[in-house]
């Protein structure tokens, strides 16, 4: 595939023959036909009517290149035939697909007519959050001691599925080490070992500071090897999430699974409130994306600068494959992310963790406990 310009964007060829918008008439609107005309293209009342987005979804994807979608449900993998189909048939999957492209489509046009997103970021205060001050009986402990009071993390990662597999490879290769460089115990569950049962008494112990993970996922759980429940909102132990910070990989946990943790304690919660959406081919750029909050959690950063973060990646991602399904499932990723910066429901923007129990509590408060 050759490169050509669409004004002053480099994209690849077929970019160029992919609609952009839908006229009044009902026509499609073409990046040389929007460049010429120096507008954008209207993207209001003529995309109301499912006929006109399901026409335009449908000739940006049969556009592309063949392509596999992966989808972090239980059928995992969807095919170029497959994703038109549905979209066609207009299933819960393939209006997600429609809404992607017809969104995109316009976040496009307007990059192409040089107008930048109205993307509202995160507002990251300028005054320090500065850390406690170690007590002064903790100075007492030798610092070869300190090994037994680093805080925790937990992963919960899915290898044992063809679909989460390759996420979960690269982040045991390019996130877990950050921890344990940073000075964090690391727990991994993987394998057939990622079930509840191995999860509650890890996620119980009073170093616990963090989970994290890639599983599937529905509204209202997060699962692990063979679609076990790892936490659902219809059972679970608050001391699983108290005082903890929680990231999930996953479909859907972002809607209910993420504010009832909250509820029952959770210091913050990060996760995806619908369907997240994959490109096969460029996997490696989605848990790049993903993977930042929580390598930016592990180097300190609060919450809400793990986000920034996050969407900065998310957006060099989008940069770097312009007008492409790969961009805009990329798009819609990371406008599913659901935070502290979305509301308190998700927890608290200002929330961290540390690599050692000592910025918690004294040492007679850690006795108290034992």
């Amino acid at each position: 595939m050759a490169n050509v310009k669409l004004g002053k964007i480099t994209v690849k060829d077929f970019v160029a023959e992919k609609p952009i918008g839908v006229r009044g008439d009902g026509t499609l609107l073409y990046p040389k036909e929007l460049l010429s005309k120096k507008e954008a293209p209207s993207m209001g009342l003529e995309l109301k009517r499912p006929e006109l987005k399901i026409k335009l979804a449908l000739s940006r994807l049969k556009a592309e290149p063949d392509f596999k979608f992966g989808v972090l449900d239980k059928v995992g993998a969807y095919s170029k035939a497959e994703v038109l189909q549905h979209i066609e048939n207009q299933t819960p999957i393939g209006k997600q697909f429609m809404d992607i492209e017809v969104q995109y489509a316009e976040y496009f046009a307007n990059q192409l007519m040089g107008k930048p997103e109205k993307l509202i970021l995160p507002t990251i205060s300028r005054k320090l959050i500065k850390d406690p001050v170690v007590a002064a009986d903790w100075r007492a402990i030798p610092k070869a001691k300190w090994p037994f009071f680093k805080s925790k993390v937990l992963f919960c990662e899915n290898t044992t599925d063809s679909v989460t597999n390759q996420a979960a490879t690269y982040r045991i290769a390019n996130v877990h080490p950050v921890f344990a460089a940073k000075g964090f115990q690391v727990e991994v569950l993987k394998g057939v070992d990622d079930i509840r049962a191995n999860f509650i008494p890890k996620a119980k112990e009073s170093r616990m500071v963090y989970i994290s993970g890639i599983g599937h996922g529905s509204y209202t759980a997060y699962t692990g090897h063979g679609f076990n429940h790892i936490l659902d909102v219809n059972g679970y132990d608050a001391a699983e999430v108290n005082g903890k910070i929680i990231h999930f990989l996953s479909c859907e946990t972002g809607r209910s699974l993420g504010p009832n943790t909250v509820s029952k304690g959770a210091k913050a919660y990060l996760g995806y409130d619908e369907n997240f959406v994959f490109d096969w081919a460029n996997s490696t750029l989605y848990w790049q994306c993903d993977s930042q909050f929580d390598i930016s959690m592990a180097n300190g950063k609060t919450v809400e600068q793990a986000i920034a973060d996050t969407v900065a990646k998310y957006n060099a991602a989008i940069a770097s494959v312009p007008g492409t399904s790969t961009a805009a499932t990329l798009l819609s990723d990371r406008n599913l992310m659901r935070s502290p910066v979305n509301g308190a429901s998700w927890g608290s923007k200002t929330a961290k963790i540390y690599s050692s129990l000592i910025h918690y509590m004294s040492f007679a408060q850690y006795i108290q406990m034992h």
